[in-house]
């Protein structure tokens, strides 16, 4: 009772107080000059290089996915971190080797005369690879925070969410006028000095990291992956192998229908490993998100063919400058994308996960099926223009898969054990980048089948008459996980605390532990127990919070009739938690 008059009295801490100074700066530092700015400059740019190449479309669509496989290696990523300090230090000597490696990417990238495309692909892996180790790194810090204090999450999120659409709105009008003035490697030496100042956060320790007492400050640290740390352990080595194969097997070979089927099969394989040895509420979140990911086939390869050449290649086209393209659409996508956090934020963070993903994901799929009217030129039919059109579709287009990212975010936050945040963070990304890593492959494979592989050559007008099909299947995809939602997605609020439950555990109550026999009746009986106390004293604390919100003194004794009319629900909850 005192615990709850404390918590009702105390003053609410200040947005920076509550996740502190340094953790706020190095946010800033990784998410939005590093991917919000530098990142920015560099996806803007990617395409056009590779454009400058010769590549066709599905290729295109591949080799941005090979330059991208970093952000499927984050379990990877944080195995060796985590397994592997050097000089006592299990962060900050990776963050400065990635990063040095990043710089040297970006002066190849910049000063290069002929590079090839192979040199072109491993130079812009080398600068993912350092984004996305430093997203692993940060957000597995700033899960630490979220977990004890749920109800501020939403707030984080929209933080970093507000601060890498601003300063990714920032690239996009820079980056347009850069690319039709000056080409693509004034892009790479702009995003240059974002990556070297990860440097100062490095330098500072601002993840607050401590030196590893004792004489291991070299070699294998494995007392982590010992116990409950084993299965994520083996899990994350998996993971960062099948993205390594697939790497692998795409610089090697170029059949895209070999490629999709290794990538596809990597993914799934993925997936029934992390469905059969996570904790059943984890696994079945990332199996939602995983299918969500590969059903939305990637069609940008084409597309940004379609919409930026010239009346030479393709006579009735857009015929977008390279400004327009970047900067015109791309400032209306960032903007949007901001107001569609700011919405979340202030709108949408209550409500639960399954009406936010049932309505966002319907309403996204409607708005990216706009795409195949301009496709097929149906809005040149009407007289509408493909400029104002296709401005208008992006926005739409923004806001809605804003809204629909958020939640998923405070998920992700949120389904980090105790103790394992870094490598349990990086699989459960990882998996999701990997799914949109085979997407790509999927889409590059049906827009071959489909006739659909511009590369910029004159009078290529017919390659692009099956593109609204590639379209309408990407559009349409997404869809198809939602049958799966009040299966695989939580019915609680996003204010709502995940992992109740043993907390510090990854692997609770998994398919694994079930089928060896781990999980007992009497050990059930008292997992439902203990939920069931948590959930009553739960129910108190928010009545009593809410009671106060609205101007009235919190009632014991309705506190108490309240339990007793919950008494027949709450088993069914514990057990359904």
């Amino acid at each position: 009772m005192m615990d709850v008059d404390e918590a009702l009295t105390s003053p609410r801490p200040s947005f920076r107080a509550a996740f502190g100074s340094s953790l706020l700066l190095t946010i800033f530092l990784t998410h939005h000059l590093l991917n919000g700015f530098g990142g920015g400059l560099v996806f803007q740019a990617m395409d056009f290089t590779y454009r400058g190449l010769k590549v066709d479309g599905p290729t295109l669509q591949v080799l941005t996915a090979v330059a991208r496989l970093p952000f499927s290696m984050k379990a990877l990523m944080g195995l060796v971190s985590d397994g592997f300090p050097i000089c006592g230090r299990r962060k900050a000597p990776y963050l400065f080797i990635a990063t040095v490696a990043a710089v040297a990417a970006f002066l190849f990238l910049g000063f290069a005369s002929t590079p090839s495309t192979q040199s072109t692909t491993g130079c812009l892996f080398a600068i993912f690879f350092q984004m996305a180790l430093a997203d692993l790194l940060v957000e597995a810090k700033y899960s630490e925070k979220v977990k004890t204090m749920p109800e501020r999450g939403p707030e984080l999120l929209t933080f970093v969410s507000c601060g890498v659409s601003v300063l990714n709105l920032i690239s996009t009008i820079c980056a347009g006028a850069l690319l039709q003035n000056y080409g693509t490697r004034i892009c790479y030496l702009l995003a240059l000095p974002m990556a070297a100042l990860l440097l100062w956060p490095v330098a500072c320790n601002h993840l607050e990291e401590e030196r590893i007492p004792g004489s291991r400050r070299f070699g294998p640290d494995l007392q982590n992956w010992r116990g409950k740390g084993f299965i994520p352990f083996m899990l994350a080595l998996a993971s960062g192998l099948a993205a390594l194969i697939l790497l692998v097997c795409s610089l090697l070979i170029k059949s895209v229908t070999i490629n999709f089927l290794v990538a596809l099969s990597l993914g799934m394989l993925n997936l029934a490993l992390l469905s059969s040895f996570l904790r059943p509420v984890i696994a079945k979140i990332n199996a939602f998100y995983f299918l969500q990911s590969i059903f939305h086939i990637g069609t940008h390869g084409a597309a940004f063919y379609f919409f930026t050449d010239t009346e030479e290649s393709y006579r009735d086209g857009p015929h977008f400058s390279y400004q327009f393209y970047v900067t015109g659409m791309g400032c209306v996508a960032a903007g949007c994308s901001l107001l569609g956090a700011g919405c979340y934020n202030l709108l949408a963070k209550k409500w639960t996960y399954r009406s936010m993903l049932m309505s966002t994901s319907l309403a996204y799929a409607l708005a990216n099926g706009l795409s195949v009217i301009a496709y097929k030129r149906v809005n040149i039919k009407y007289g509408i223009p493909d400029a104002g059109f296709m401005l208008a579709s992006s926005a739409m287009q923004t806001v809605l898969g804003q809204l629909a990212w958020m939640p998923m975010t405070v998920m992700l936050a949120q389904l980090v054990p105790q103790g394992l945040e870094s490598v349990m963070y990086a699989l459960l990304s990882a998996s999701l980048s990997l799914g949109f890593a085979v997407a790509n492959y999927g889409g590059a494979l049906v827009l071959s089948l489909l006739g659909v592989t511009p590369n910029g050559a004159v009078h290529e007008d017919a390659k692009f008459e099956n593109l609204w099909i590639a379209a309408l299947l990407s559009a349409c995809g997404p869809c198809v996980p939602l049958f799966l939602v009040r299966i695989l997605i939580p019915e609680g609020r996003q204010t709502d605390r995940l992992l109740e439950l043993d907390a510090g555990s990854a692997t609770a109550g998994s398919l694994f532990e079930r089928m060896c026999g781990r999980v007992d009746e009497m050990g059930d009986q008292m997992e439902y127990q203990h939920a069931e106390e948590e959930l009553t004293e739960l129910t108190w604390v928010r009545s009593a919070l809410q009671s106060s919100s609205l101007g009235r003194e919190p009632s014991l004794d309705a506190s108490r009739e309240t339990r007793g009319q919950l008494s027949a629900e709450k088993f069914s909850l514990a057990a359904t938690s």
